[in-house]
């Protein structure tokens, strides 16, 4: 049975490859993804910060919702990448707290890996299943190990690397349940720590180490200057910007974003692009079916046909977010401008999803 299908009316006006291999959680509880500005609107009210008044009702209606059953609010990666650039570890802090509250530390994975499985799901309905099939997993788990895309859990290993995690726990002197809380409690740990950063007397100490929180930050840098010779390239010929611009947005993003994923798995199965799509209305359509590529493609479009647009990392991380999260939660409370994007190019309809930018519009949806 196809798994999505029986959880959500998804793709309703287009047809979607849904990836079979992407395990979504039963509804109900919804899902329901919050921008980085809306978690700080709550952590103001949770913090009894004067600001965040007239965000109690909200984040009380949230934290219902949450112990009934009725939703849950994961984050992404993209909430962790830009909270490590807040240089307040205050404001780091209440928001760790808040989130940790009201996600409970619950994660969708990241864009990259939801399209790994999109695209085998096209490969595999265009070429035929990949003899490396890839292994079925969760789309909301626990942890920032898996909002990154990564196994995560800690394991007890030898000088040499051999798992010695099983020997450890039966010999554990408080005995295995013991060591499964104390490993429990140091992952719980880690994630706070992830979150909030270093305390300012520790920060110094941590960057002789090698901790940089720019890092993930300068990766959408890259990518945003990347957009921004696009638009360089718009302006020499602005025609395009009425005509067949989402072709070229939709080639960059084929070339720039999945290119990696593409090529390995028209590898493995012994195939070429041109052979599987010799016509080019055959490829546009094939690329339009993979939901987080379509949403991704679709808001890029819209940023460019704006000459005046300035792009910024952060629009790297809001459209990364939504094509993770457009089309696998229930309901996404972004800002008003993403919201705007949506809504006009009708992504939030064909997907099936709610799009919010009034974080006080959210309590009419429990």
């Amino acid at each position: 049975m196809h798994i999505l299908t029986v959880q959500r009316n998804l793709g309703a006006s287009r047809s979607y490859g849904w990836p079979k291999t992407l395990r979504l959680p039963p509804r109900p509880p919804k899902l329901v993804y919050l921008d980085l500005n809306h978690w700080v609107a709550l952590a103001k009210a949770m913090a009894g910060h004067r600001e965040g008044v007239a965000y109690a009702e909200v984040l009380a209606g949230c934290l219902a919702a949450l112990e009934s059953g009725e939703a849950v609010f994961p984050i992404s990666d993209s909430i962790y990448f830009e909270i490590s650039k807040i240089r307040s570890y205050r404001q780091r802090r209440d928001l760790r707290e808040v989130i940790e509250t009201l996600s409970r530390f619950m994660v969708v994975t990241s864009r990259s890996v939801v399209s790994s499985h999109e695209l085998e799901t096209l490969l595999d309905r265009m070429v035929g299943p990949n003899p490396k099939p890839v292994n079925r997993m969760d789309y909301v788990d626990w942890g920032v190990a898996r909002a990154l895309g990564m196994v995560g859990g800690f394991k007890v290993r030898s000088s040499i690397g051999e798992d010695l995690t099983t020997q450890v726990r039966e010999a554990f002197p408080d005995g295995p349940v013991a060591f499964d809380l104390r490993l429990a409690e140091a992952e719980l740990e880690l994630n706070r720590r992830v979150l909030e950063g270093p305390a300012p007397n520790k920060e110094s100490d941590l960057r002789e180490l090698g901790w940089d929180p720019r890092g993930q930050f300068e990766v959408a840098e890259r990518r945003a200057v990347q957009e921004i010779e696009q638009v360089g390239r718009f302006d020499q010929d602005p025609r395009w910007r009425h005509g067949r611009i989402r072709d070229v947005v939709a080639a960059r993003e084929v070339f720039i974003e999945i290119n990696d994923g593409l090529s390995r798995g028209l590898s493995e199965r012994g195939a070429t692009l041109e052979a599987i799509f010799p016509r080019r209305g055959d490829t546009q359509r094939a690329f339009d079916s993979v939901p987080s590529f379509d949403v991704s493609v679709t808001l890029k479009t819209e940023y460019h046909r704006n000459p005046l647009h300035r792009w910024t990392p952060n629009d790297i991380h809001d459209i990364d977010a939504m094509g993770s999260t457009l089309p696998y939660c229930d309901i996404v409370v972004t800002d008003k401008a993403v919201a705007s994007h949506v809504t006009r190019t009708h992504l939030a309809e064909r997907l099936d999803t709610i799009i919010l930018w009034r974080l006080a519009d959210l309590l009419q949806q429990f």
